[in-house]
């Protein structure tokens, strides 16, 4: 055996390791962060490599103009594995606390709940079918500059603000314990993201989501036996749209969609359908190790998180505000083809100082992930606590497989709903504010007094306690 074939074995006695472990620690469920990394390290950073080297998967590598030897993979093999165990150790280690169901079904949702959640779809409906038409009526327009896409059309706020209905969706899914019903807003909701061809992972979050959220309803803490049923046709959609946007639109419109020709070998046909760049975020890691910072000449020192000071404020109003980050101390393109393509948490940490940088980085997730779940676990029992909770960690694939800001983004237009939904029932319920309470010893003496009661004001008379 070569050895990167040695380095592709330990990847996986490695990863097989942390998952045996985390297993073995009776924190292991569907609702911890550490589930998600796992799945994502397993196919990004343990099967695509495999993939890579023995399949002879080079698409990437022609995109990115990276021509990397043996030495560049084993690198990249053992950035990931350092990436896996500092984000698992303090994941596991903050995270941890009691993971059982103290009832055997959740709570109701109340009247006042269901109430504020038409409140909420009636004030958002309208929001989203104008983020709608902005989207389909071209607002999507803009140019490349330096691997950035800039708008040109309509402003972020008003493209993104579509996004409100999947958690929407989701809540309505909760509330109605999953009825029939519920699911119609689903289908065209699905529908449409199939039509437009774009933002493909927001349909497949949401399925994350809804199989979250209906596990956590009926007590189970692993994914349902349906999802594995329907993640199959999820996949050929996710396929069908990386390889044609426009496919269901052409098809809709009677147009001939374009086929891949037929005179292919059996090893063409796996490279068409696996060499892509949905999951090829060790394609993308090994460029960042390889160029940054022996390229680069410098790393970011984490600069690249001050975007989240300037991202939010729209061009429209500050013309002239940064591309990207405000500092930037290089640009990945200048050393290959890197537009369109994602860093990843592991590749955001190298970045930004090297091991230490990835060290760094993983930990301070991994801990603040961890004090998420451990969170989730003590208000369980609350159900909007609980669905607060579970829509958001639906997200972290995006986070891992981005890195960088792009998670706030998605937390923003995914937890807004849920967050105006909290706020109209607690004005539509009986408007409760947490007070202070004193344990009396028997036979005390206690007087009230009337806050609004001036030194005019006659006493009201002891009352015993």
């Amino acid at each position: 055996m070569s050895f990167l074939e040695l380095a592709l074995l330990g990847q996986v006695l490695f990863w097989l390791i942390v998952l045996g472990i985390f297993l073995a620690s009776g924190q292991a469920s569907l609702f911890h962060p550490l589930t998600f990394y796992l799945g994502f390290h397993g196919v990004v950073f343990v099967l695509r490599p495999i993939l890579v080297h023995y399949l002879g998967f080079d698409t990437l590598w022609k995109y990115m103009r990276l021509a990397p030897a043996d030495e560049d993979l084993i690198r990249t093999l053992a950035v990931s594995s350092v990436a896996l165990a500092a984000f698992s150790i303090p994941c596991l280690w903050v995270g941890w606390g009691k993971t059982v169901f103290t009832t055997a079904e959740t709570d109701p949702f109340s009247i006042t709940q269901r109430r504020g959640l038409i409140v909420t779809t009636l004030l958002l409906a309208p929001v989203i079918a104008f983020s709608i038409r902005s989207y389909l009526g071209g607002g999507m327009q803009g140019e490349n500059v330096g691997g950035v896409f800039i708008l040109q059309g309509a402003n972020g706020y008003t493209l993104e603000a579509q996004n409100m209905a999947g958690p929407l969706i989701c809540a309505w899914l909760a509330v109605t314990r999953f009825r029939r019903v519920a699911l119609v807003p689903l289908a065209v909701y699905i529908a449409y993201r199939a039509y437009t061809g774009w933002n493909r992972w927001t349909i497949v979050l949401l399925f994350l989501a809804l199989c979250a959220v209906y596990a956590w309803q009926n007590r189970i803490k692993w994914v349902p036996r349906w999802a594995f049923l329907l993640a199959i046709p999820l996949l050929l959609l996710f396929q069908t749209l990386g390889k044609n946007r426009d496919y269901f639109r052409l098809m809709m419109a009677g147009e001939t969609v374009e086929l891949p020709a037929q005179s292919m070998t059996r090893a063409e046909e796996l490279r068409m359908k696996y060499d892509t760049q949905e999951f090829a975020n060790f394609d993308y890691l090994c460029y960042i190790v390889k160029v940054v910072p022996d390229r680069t000449g410098s790393f970011t020192y984490g600069t690249q998180y001050l975007q989240l000071f300037t991202e939010p404020i729209p061009r429209k109003l500050w013309p002239g505000k940064p591309i990207g980050a405000p500092i930037g101390f290089f640009n990945l393109n200048n050393y290959g083809n890197f537009v369109g393509l994602t860093p990843s948490l592991p590749g955001d940490g190298w970045m930004s100082g090297g091991w230490a940088g990835v060290v760094v980085t993983l930990a301070i997730v991994g801990c603040l992930l961890g004090l998420a779940h451990r969170w989730f676990w003590r208000h369980v029992q609350n159900n909007m606590a609980a669905l607060f909770y579970l829509v958001g960690i639906a997200m972290l694939p995006q986070w891992y497989r981005d890195g960088g800001i792009s998670i706030s983004k998605f937390l923003f237009w995914n937890l807004s709903p849920l967050l105006l939904w909290m706020g109209l029932t607690w004005l539509l319920g009986s408007r409760r504010v947490p007070v202070w309470s004193e344990l009396l010893p028997r036979g005390s003496q206690i007087r009230l007094i009337d806050p609004g009661s001036g030194p005019q004001a006659r006493p009201p008379s002891p009352t015993l306690g």
